[in-house]
């Protein structure tokens, strides 16, 4: 198989937390096992196989899903509580083009929306990766047996070795629920609140109760009026990088905008390349030597806890269900494009 130009390409459909995860299924499996060229896949956490500068990532995104022979889903906890995974995960399956995956470990009761009532094995189960390898040699790909072994096993020795690489999403706590009803206490005895704010809480604590990710955990916290919620999560964003290095919150914006972030030149940048190396060395940042990038490592808690809180941003904003007045509010008052992978935007907000 040859895949140049425009021609469709694979398309791994994942969440960017699992990024670790999912950089050694590409490597080990598609380019290691299969043989595929960078360019005959479309894994957007990576620039040689993503979204090129310049590019509207949603657009990209709605392209590459539209037209891919096959769309490889490695469903995780994590992955069925991203919009836009979700959005991916529909589209493949509504062209009958869907390989799942789901996380070794986890239960067939997790899984969500059209996921129960398809067929859909681990990711180390030997028969449904030959069955991938199949499905790769029907497009036209050579798979030399030789080389599938070998990136079977590497896949395989990389999930024996690391049992804890795909985060699983925190549930509520009997304290964020006790704190929802202290509120509507408080509501409920305040002369000047109104039904509106006490209807409002009654269903975020009725939410919250039935949270079982932690897509739906932040969801419930969340105000219902749209600006409302828009400034709960701006705000969460901006507590949680506002202590941070520059180096590592432009790391982050780099990464949700899907673009390569160069370690600054020591010099024409002596403070920018030596606040980026001191966080290499405290664990915040990885650099990749042969590249010369480096990238938030979502491994150290509180950069993965701002990069989801980042995410949940910047798919709220690219939601097609902003209203019109909402859309008309932020342009007027930020003067920016409601796109948080536009640095006039990022800007803008945090």
């Amino acid at each position: 198989m040859s895949l140049g130009g425009n021609v469709p390409r694979v398309f791994v459909s994942h969440a960017n937390a699992d990024k670790k995860y999912v950089d050694e299924f590409v490597a080990s499996l598609l380019i290691r096992g299969a043989g595929l060229d960078v360019k005959e896949i479309f894994y957007s956490s990576e620039p040689d196989t993503g979204v090129r500068s310049g590019q509207t990532l949603m657009g990209v995104l709605r392209d590459e899903a539209g037209t891919s022979p096959l769309i490889i889903a490695l469903v995780t906890p994590t992955y069925q509580t991203r919009q836009v995974c979700v959005a991916e995960l529909g589209a493949a399956w509504a062209r009958n083009v869907l390989f799942p995956l789901m996380e070794p470990g986890m239960k067939r009761s997790e899984l969500e929306g059209v996921l129960p009532g398809l067929l859909i094995y681990s990711a180390d189960d030997d028969g449904a990766l030959n069955d991938l390898a199949d499905r790769i040699r029907e497009l036209g790909q050579d798979i030399n047996m030789r080389s599938w072994g070998v990136g079977l096993e590497k896949w395989k020795s990389f999930l024996r070795n690391n049992p804890n690489v795909v985060l699983k999403p925190a549930l509520p706590t009997a304290d964020q629920i006790n704190q929802l009803e202290m509120e509507l206490q408080n509501a409920r005895t305040a002369l000047d609140d109104s039904e509106t704010d006490r209807a409002d809480l009654l269903d975020r604590i009725e939410r919250l109760n039935r949270a079982k990710t932690t897509s739906e955990v932040l969801e419930a916290n969340l105000p219902s009026a749209e600006k409302e919620r828009f400034e709960a999560l701006r705000t969460d964003v901006r507590s949680k990088v506002g202590s941070m290095p520059k180096a590592v919150v432009d790391a982050l914006w780099h990464d949700i905008s899907g673009q390569a972030m160069p370690m600054p030149n020591v010099m024409d940048d002596y403070l920018g390349h030596d606040s980026a190396s001191e966080q290499v060395k405290v664990g915040r940042l990885i650099f990749d030597e042969d590249t010369g990038e480096i990238s938030p490592d979502l491994d150290y808690p509180d950069v993965r806890k701002a990069s989801n809180s980042i995410a949940a941003l910047a798919a709220f904003l690219h939601d097609s269900d902003r209203s019109e007045e909402f859309t008309l509010h932020f342009e007027g008052q930020f003067d920016a494009p409601m796109n948080l992978r536009k640095k006039g935007c990022w800007d803008a907000l945090i």
